[in-house]
């Protein structure tokens, strides 16, 4: 579900490699996990399966405990 834009390319958090969740996490729209995109990473943001941005990469999601604790407490794992 990438969208092109003159932002760059935007997608859902659930298709991409910068968005990591629990180990055993199913990956669903409600699913909670932590944005480990380099530029972002000082924000520790969290969010869910549906959100997206403009930092898009199309990709697996990363597996890493604590990424859904509030704030994360999980290490990039990419």
């Amino acid at each position: 579900m990438t969208h092109s834009s003159d932002k760059g390319d935007w997608g859902i958090c659930m298709e991409c490699q910068w968005w990591q969740v629990e180990p055993e996490a199913q990956i669903t729209h409600s699913t909670l996990g932590f944005c480990i995109d380099e530029d972002l990473q000082p924000y520790k943001l969290s969010i869910t399966g549906n959100g997206g941005c403009n930092r898009f990469a199309q990709g697996t999601p990363a597996r890493g405990s604590g990424s859904s604790q509030q704030p994360p407490a999980a290490t990039p794992a990419r």
